[in-house]
């Protein structure tokens, strides 16, 4: 797998800072809203341009479900190189990506990358931010923590991401966790 989740793209987003200072139509506002070098929704969908778009909070649904981070949009992006990825105040979604897998894994993908707007830069606490949210909330039963740990697990560990079949023995414990309600 490779899901990034917030901070995984901060290169990226020092990258984008510079190409708006070049891209055409960006102005000094926007240069200057990218001092730490994380974009805006809108300069993110400026930047990489194509059919990205920017759905509300609270309108980006995944097969008929809606999905909720609070009331961060979500940037919709068939050229991102991921399933999702995050900045600090919204949400990158890749829908070519995402059909090719089943509706739980969907969901997880959503509430790992949500995940990190309220828990930080951590994959693991991303992770089980999801699967104790999917519990929570109904969306995620025991076959659908299976299904997201068959698509974890041949994950390979790197710099941000320990081995999916490390995130699934950790995910499992956190689904189990008798205090979530």
């Amino acid at each position: 797998m490779k899901a990034r989740g917030l901070f995984h793209r901060i290169a990226l987003g020092l990258c984008m800072g510079a190409m708006l200072m070049l891209a055409p139509g960006a102005d000094a506002q926007d240069a200057k809203n990218l001092g730490d070098g994380i974009p805006t929704p809108e300069q993110y969908v400026a930047t990489v341009g194509g059919d990205s778009r920017i759905v509300k909070p609270g309108e980006f649904k995944l097969d008929g479900n809606t999905q909720y981070c609070g009331q961060r949009p979500t940037v919709i992006d068939n050229k991102l190189d991921d399933y999702g990825a995050a900045y600090p105040g919204f949400l990158i979604m890749n829908p070519r990506y995402l059909e090719k897998v089943s509706t739980p894994v969907k969901q997880w993908i959503y509430a790992h990358e949500c995940g990190h707007q309220f828990r930080g830069p951590d994959e693991e606490t991303a992770d089980c931010f999801a699967v104790q949210r999917g519990r929570r909330q109904g969306w995620l039963k025991p076959e659908g923590l299976e299904e997201v740990c068959t698509f974890i697990s041949p994950a390979k560990g790197d710099a941000m991401h320990f081995s999916g079949s490390y995130r699934c023995a950790y995910m499992r414990k956190c689904y189990a966790d008798p205090t979530i309600k």
